[in-house]
C-alpha cells in the first residue's frame, strides 16, 4: 500500500508542477502525439484502459506493459500524409512474476522539402526526420492495481539543426475483474527540451488522460470511453470558426473519444470508435463523412499477432496504421 500511494503522489506532483510552468510557450514534438498502438487508433485514440496483451498498448498508458506475460517484438507502421514514413518498433521482457520491462524506439522521415531563405530564394533541398526512444518499467503494485513509467529520449532533425528534449510518461491501470472494468491514468511527456533551434525553447506536449474500459459479462463486447488532454480547458486550446461554440459543452466534448470491440472469437476482434475533437475540428475546416471515426481489427495466434486500423487525422488524407507482434 505505502508503494502504491507514493506512486500516485509522485504522479500528481509532477502533472501539477508540469502544468504550472510554460504555459504561454508553444508545443515542440508534436509527432509523439501520433498513435503507436493500431486497437487503441481503432477505438478513438490515445486509449489508456485496455489491459490486452498487446506491446503497443503501453506506449499510451505504461502501465499496460503488466498486461504482457512473455517477450515479445513489436513492429508499427503507419502511412500519414504525402511522402512521410512512420515506423516504430519495441520489446518487452519479464523480470519476474510482477514487473516487466520493455524499449521503444519511434521514427518519422519526412522525406526532401525545399529550403529557401528569408528574401524567398531557393537555397535547396534538405531532409527532416523527428526520432524518440524510450524503457519502461511496469510492476503490479497490488493485485488490482498496475504502475509504470517510462523514460523518453527525443530528438528532431530539420537540415543542420537539430532539437533535443527529455520525457517521461507514468501511468496507473486500476482493475476490477468481478464487473468486468478497467480504469485508467496517464501522463504523457512530462519533462521539456534540453537543446532548441535557436534556442527558442518550447514545451513539449503534455497530456493527462483517463479513460474507463467495460466488458459485460456472457457479452462478445468490450466499451471504452476515454478523456483526454485534461489539463486544457481554454477555447484558445482548441480549433473553433465561430465565437458562439466557445461554451464549456463544446469544450468538453473535445476532450472524449469513445469505442467498442466486437470479439467474433477468443482470436479475431473487430472495433470502432470516434474522437469528438477531430471529428468536430475537421468538420469545422470543411471535411465530413468519416471524419474523426476509425475502425480496426486484430488477430491474435499463438505466437503472432497482427492489428490494423484506419481513419482520418488530417483534412487531406486517410491513415492506416499496423502493428505486428513476435512472441520469443
Amino acid at each position: 500500500m505505502k508503494k502504491t500511494l507514493t506512486f500516485v503522489l509522485l504522479l500528481w506532483l509532477i502533472v501539477c508542477l508540469q502544468t504550472a510552468s510554460g504555459q504561454n510557450l508553444q508545443t515542440a514534438f508534436e509527432f509523439t502525439r501520433l498513435p503507436s498502438s493500431a486497437h487503441g487508433a481503432a477505438l478513438g485514440g490515445n486509449v489508456v484502459s485496455i489491459p490486452d496483451a498487446d506491446i503497443a498498448l503501453f506506449l499510451s498508458n505504461p502501465a499496460l506493459l503488466a498486461g504482457t506475460t512473455s517477450s515479445t517484438i513489436g513492429l508499427n507502421a503507419m502511412t500519414w500524409f504525402a511522402q512521410t514514413k512512420v515506423a516504430g518498433a519495441s520489446w518487452s521482457s519479464p523480470l519476474d512474476d510482477r514487473s516487466r520491462y520493455a524499449f521503444n524506439a519511434m521514427y518519422v522521415n519526412y522525406g526532401k522539402m525545399e529550403g529557401r531563405d528569408a528574401s524567398g530564394i531557393e537555397t535547396g533541398t534538405f531532409k527532416s526526420k523527428d526520432m524518440e526512444v524510450g524503457i519502461t518499467y511496469a510492476y503490479k503494485l497490488t493485485d488490482n492495481l498496475d504502475g509504470g513509467v517510462t523514460g523518453n529520449f527525443i530528438c528532431s532533425r530539420y537540415s543542420s539543426k537539430t532539437s533535443i528534449a527529455v520525457g517521461v510518461n507514468i501511468g496507473l491501470l486500476y482493475s476490477m475483474q468481478d464487473k468486468g472494468v478497467t480504469i485508467g491514468l496517464a501522463a504523457t511527456n512530462l519533462g521539456g527540451q534540453v537543446k532548441a533551434f535557436e534556442n527558442t525553447f518550447q514545451k513539449i506536449p503534455f497530456n493527462l488522460s483517463t479513460g474507463v474500459s467495460w466488458k459485460p459479462a456472457h457479452a462478445p463486447l468490450r466499451f471504452t470511453l476515454t478523456l483526454d488532454r485534461l489539463t486544457d480547458w481554454d477555447a484558445d486550446d482548441f480549433y473553433f470558426t465561430d465565437e458562439e461554440k466557445r461554451e464549456f459543452s463544446e469544450i468538453l466534448k473535445r476532450h472524449m473519444s469513445y469505442g467498442v470491440d466486437l470479439f467474433l472469437t477468443e482470436r479475431f476482434y473487430l472495433a470502432a470508435g470516434c474522437n469528438l475533437c477531430r471529428r468536430l475540428e475537421m468538420s469545422e475546416k470543411g471535411s465530413r463523412g468519416f471524419t474523426g471515426m476509425t475502425t480496426g481489427a486484430g488477430l491474435h495466434l499463438d505466437r503472432f499477432s497482427f492489428f490494423v486500423s484506419y481513419g482520418k487525422y488530417q483534412v487531406s488524407e486517410s491513415s492506416l496504421l499496423l502493428n505486428i507482434a513476435f512472441i520469443l
